[in-house]
Parts: structure tokens; C-alpha cells; sequence
């Protein structure tokens, strides 16, 4: 038996006729299948192509333990080898590019939940699935494989072999978080990775890959039923429960250090960080305006007008809210000249002093906010992105209804709301950077 709710979401087809959006009202179907799979289904009888995304909720490389990170990323990437049974390690995906998945099966791991996705013609939707089932469901895992994949050196982990923001980038999230999980990277650590067993990858796809954490998102021209039916054939049998150990809150350790990773290279790569707020926050909203105006916005924002355009030191800078389940944060990045590294730093710091201090704008807040609307609209511009946006709105603990709610909640926030939060929860005496050059003495 199906238990099914339904609700509705604006859905924003962007047309570029006088550069106004129109909005048209899609139904949202949600349910939980007998099988305990969550699904959210769009029909769209416009197309004969169907895109699915799904994910294992909670079960990403935050669930990899102590002295074995990386035992997540390993497990979904042997997902797709299968040389024991001798067959050819790119067959499956190989066979689904007939089947008209022109992409395969995508797949992707961050620190909270492991991601894939697909898109086929109508016709080949069954068999497609199969395919699928087969890679996820009756998995091999290949001692010979996972050797080779042990071998191989993380992302960003070699300093001499790594982009100067990369690294920065995990000296960054150690810096803040460790002990805790959110500290390494998802594809973990050469160490971690070498301790791995193929017992293992074995008991994490047992424990990870579970019905009861499954969730997907689907939209496309085909019935609720038929939908059902091939997610229950193809995903019914997997286990149900998941057994994910608990994971706390991290404690964001953001002290204001700036840490120097001495390299030889003309440009220094810095990335920096404070403590933020989650997704559920009432103070979210306001702080997003607050952050498109410091430095989310290319070519208008604080940051890219003063240390881009008036001072010429970077080419771009950046910042960004960064939300996961125990943590968030409020980061940015740039490149810059070694010589002038200290220069700009200082200058980041001025400008979140100056925004803590004096707020923002009338004339930058109403702009933040008509921006921040039309760029919401960009996320429903495909089916894909459809379905992309709702599986994010689940695994961030949001309602489907945000979808329908977001802009007239943005709206709806004041500039004195937005100097408020500015004056909350930024930090300048926070803010943490790590660079990676050869800054001068």
C-alpha cells in the first residue's frame, strides 16, 4: 500500500520574453511506498524523458570511522567495477548509454549522504532500472579493485600535486573542525584509505545502502504506479534499516588564525571561513541577503567592487553560506598575488567590520533581494533541476512547500532585519585563513 500526500509547488519556467519569469502551478507528489522508499514525483507529460535522482540520507563519508576515511568513497566507487564476475568494469554503465543515458549513472558522496542520479528516454525506463539494480543492488566487490583504488592519493591531500586553493581548503576544514568527522574530506585520507578491508566495503554497503534512508525524486512522463513498481522491483529487496552510527554537533573552531602553508608558486591560494547558521534558522534569510551583498555576487558585491575593480589585487573573490547537518559555515576564497596576500586579507576583515557595524544599504538590499529571487528561479530552468532541488529540500530537512514559500519569505524580510543579522552574526574577529604560497616576511 501506498501512503500518499499531495501538495503543490510553484514551479519557474524561465522565458526570455522581455526578461520576465511566468510562473505555473505542477503538482508534487509525495509518498513513502510500502517498502519504506520515500519518494517525490513531478509528472510531465511534455517530454519522454524521465530524470531521477536518489539518495542514501545520512549515510555519506561523516559515517566513515576513525583511522578508515575514505570508506565510503571506496565503497560507491567499487560499486562500478564488478571484475570478479569478468565482466568489463565499464560494461554497466556502458550498456545504460544504449539504453540512452547518454551520462550513466552520476554518483557523488559529501560528508552527509551519498547521491545518484540518471536520465532516460520513456521507453528504456524499465530497462534502464534494471541496469541500475544491478550495479546497486547485486554489487561485487573486488579484492584486486580495491587494492588499486587504495593506491591512488586523495583529492587535495599532496600539497606538491594539489591547486593551492585545495589544499587550503582541507588545512581549512581540519582547522575547524577537528576531531570531528566534517574534517576530512569525503574522499578521506591516504592513511585512512590504506587501513581499509574489503570486510570493510562489505559491511558499509550492508549498513549505508538501506531502504529506510533512500529517498528519490522523480520527474517526468510516467505514472505514480509505474513509478512505484519499478523502484520496489529494483530497490525492494536491499535491507531496510540503516545502521549509521550518531553524529554530533561539530563545534566550529573559528579563532581569527591566519595559517600560512609555505609553496613556490606566483599566486597565494587562500580560503577562509567563520561559524554560520543552518537552514532552519529564522536569521537564514537575512543572512543570505547579507552574504550576496559581502561577496556572493560577482562583479557587484563589497568585496569583488573594492579588492577587484578599485584595488585590482585579485582576479575574483568569493563567499558562500556552506550548511551540513551538524554544521555551517560562512566561507570564501581567492588568489592573489603573494605580495599582496596580507593586503587583502586586511581588507576582508575592514569590510565584515564595516557590514558588522554600519549594515548595508537600502539600494544594495532591494537589488540583493530581486537578484536572489531570479537566480532562485534558475534552480526549476530543467526537469533535472526540478528534481535536483526537491531531493535537496528533503535531505536538508525542508518541506516541499519551501519551494512554494522561498520568494515571498525573501520578500518579506526588512533592512532592518537584514542589518540585524549582519550585526549578529558576522564575525571579523573570527574569521580563519588559510593560505598557501610564498608570502614575503
Amino acid at each position: 500500500m501506498i501512503y500518499a500526500r499531495f501538495s503543490s509547488l510553484i514551479v519557474c519556467v524561465w522565458l526570455c520574453i522581455s526578461a520576465t519569469a511566468v510562473f505555473a502551478d505542477i503538482p508534487i507528489q509525495e509518498w513513502t511506498t510500502a517498502k519504506k522508499i520515500h519518494v517525490i514525483f513531478v509528472p510531465d507529460t511534455s517530454t519522454d524523458l524521465i530524470s531521477v535522482n536518489f539518495s542514501f540520507k545520512g549515510a555519506g563519508s561523516k559515517t566513515d570511522p576513525a583511522g578508515k576515511e575514505g570508506l565510503t568513497s571506496l565503497m560507491v566507487n567499487l560499486l562500478f567495477e564488478r571484475t570478479v564476475s569478468g565482466s568489463d568494469k565499464f560494461g554497466l554503465q556502458k550498456k545504460l548509454k544504449n539504453l540512452g543515458v547518454l551520462n550513466g549513472l552520476q554518483y557523488g558522496i559529501d560528508p552527509d549522504n551519498i547521491h545518484f542520479s540518471f536520465k532516460c528516454p520513456k521507453e528504456k525506463f524499465k530497462d534502464a532500472f534494471e541496469v541500475v539494480k544491478t550495479i546497486l543492488v547485486t554489487p561485487v566487490f573486488d579484492a584486486k579493485e580495491l587494492a588499486k583504488a587504495k593506491s591512488s592519493d586523495p583529492s587535495g591531500t599532496r600539497l606538491a600535486t594539489s591547486g593551492e586553493q585545495e589544499f587550503a581548503s582541507n588545512v581549512l576544514l581540519k582547522k575547524l573542525f577537528s576531531p570531528h568527522p566534517y574534517a576530512i574530506r569525503s574522499t578521506g585520507t591516504m592513511e585512512g584509505r590504506q587501513a581499509i578491508t574489503l570486510e570493510d566495503i562489505q559491511n558499509a554497503y550492508k549498513e549505508r545502502i538501506t531502504r529506510s534512508i533512500l529517498v528519490f525524486s522523480v520527474i517526468g512522463n510516467i505514472s505514480s504506479q509505474a513509478l512505484t513498481t519499478s523502484i520496489e522491483n529494483s530497490f525492494g529487496t536491499l535491507p531496510e534499516q540503516a545502521k549509521l552510527p550518531v553524529i554530533p554537533q561539530a563545534t566550529v573552531k573559528d579563532n581569527g588564525e591566519i595559517i600560512v602553508i609555505p609553496k613556490e608558486t606566483e599566486q597565494g591560494g587562500v580560503v577562509f571561513a567563520q561559524a554560520s547558521i543552518p537552514l532552519s534558522s529564522k536569521d537564514y534569510l537575512p543572512l543570505l541577503i547579507v552574504n550576496d551583498i559581502m561577496g556572493g555576487k560577482p562583479f557587484t558585491s563589497r568585496l569583488w567592487q573594492d579588492i577587484r575593480e578599485n584595488q585590482g589585487l585579485v582576479y575574483s573573490i568569493h563567499t558562500n553560506l556552506a550548511n551540513w547537518d551538524q554544521a555551517s559555515l560562512l566561507i570564501g576564497g581567492f588568489e592573489s598575488d603573494n605580495k599582496t596576500v596580507k593586503r587583502v586579507i586586511s581588507t576582508i576583515r575592514e569590510e565584515w567590520k564595516n557590514m558588522q557595524k554600519n549594515g548595508v544599504t537600502e539600494a544594495e538590499f532591494t537589488a540583493s533581494k530581486k537578484g536572489l529571487k531570479g537566480g532562485f528561479v534558475l534552480n526549476f530552468a530543467t526537469p533535472d533541476g526540478i528534481a535536483n532541488y526537491l531531493l535537496r529540500c528533503y535531505l536538508n530537512g525542508l518541506s516541499t512547500h519551501y519551494v512554494n514559500e522561498r520568494n515571498k519569505l525573501l520578500e518579506a524580510v526588512s533592512l532592518e532585519e537584514v542589518n540585524r543579522v549582519a550585526q549578529t552574526h558576522l564575525a571579523p574577529e573570527k574569521l580563519t585563513f588559510v593560505v598557501v604560497g610564498n608570502l614575503p616576511e
